[in-house]
């Protein structure tokens, strides 16, 4: 039996419910939010549950999941000194990890991309490739991205935790229930 990362007794607060579930090694776990205005205050509150920075009476987190999170610049920083490809691997990734290699792979970049050039695709895998580098317990989201882009994404994580790993992606739309171990969807609570 695969190892257990995450129990949750189901998560309640005074307008949601997020019914119990596991997360178990090699497992892929889809917690649909639906779409609106709640989405990322909500999406910020389970992160630091699985990330085990929040305790919370009906989570059980053994192994602390990690947020893939966007890359973000200042507007004058990006105009006059903006970060490269391999600035943001130093600081970001473990350089020790050949998992850091996979963004070259990609023809038209180097370690002096600057990043602020790169398609929002190209920067989420980046971001995701950076934290793969240092764990393979990971929470993401899909937002901004197309169907093929958040495709390719699911498939990246998917191959990689078959190795050892885990994840839970939080996502706005139910459209990929079938590419995933579980899908929990959030109940709303009558006011």
């Amino acid at each position: 039996m695969n190892e257990l990362i995450i129990e949750s007794k189901g998560i309640k607060a005074d307008h949601y419910f997020i019914p119990p579930f596991e997360l178990r090694e090699g497992e892929l776990v889809i917690i649909y939010l639906g779409g609106g205005t709640h989405f990322y205050d909500l999406k910020e509150q389970l992160v630091v549950i699985f990330a085990g920075r929040i305790k919370n009476e009906n989570v059980i987190v053994t192994k602390s999941l990690t947020y893939v999170d966007y890359f973000r610049e200042s507007k004058f920083r990006s105009l006059f000194f903006p970060v490269r490809v391999d600035e943001y691997l130093r600081k970001k990734a473990n350089l020790e990890s050949k998992f850091i290699q996979k963004i070259y792979e990609i023809p038209w970049i180097n370690k002096k991309t600057k990043i602020n050039e790169l398609y929002w695709n190209t920067k989420r895998l980046l971001s995701l490739y950076a934290t793969f580098s240092k764990t393979k317990y990971i929470v993401f989201e899909l937002a901004g991205q197309g169907s093929d882009d958040a495709k390719e994404v699911c498939n990246i994580v998917r191959n990689e935790i078959k190795k050892g790993g885990g994840a839970i992606l939080l996502d706005w739309t139910p459209d990929w229930k079938d590419d995933c171990d579980k899908f929990i969807a959030l109940e709303w609570l009558s006011v």
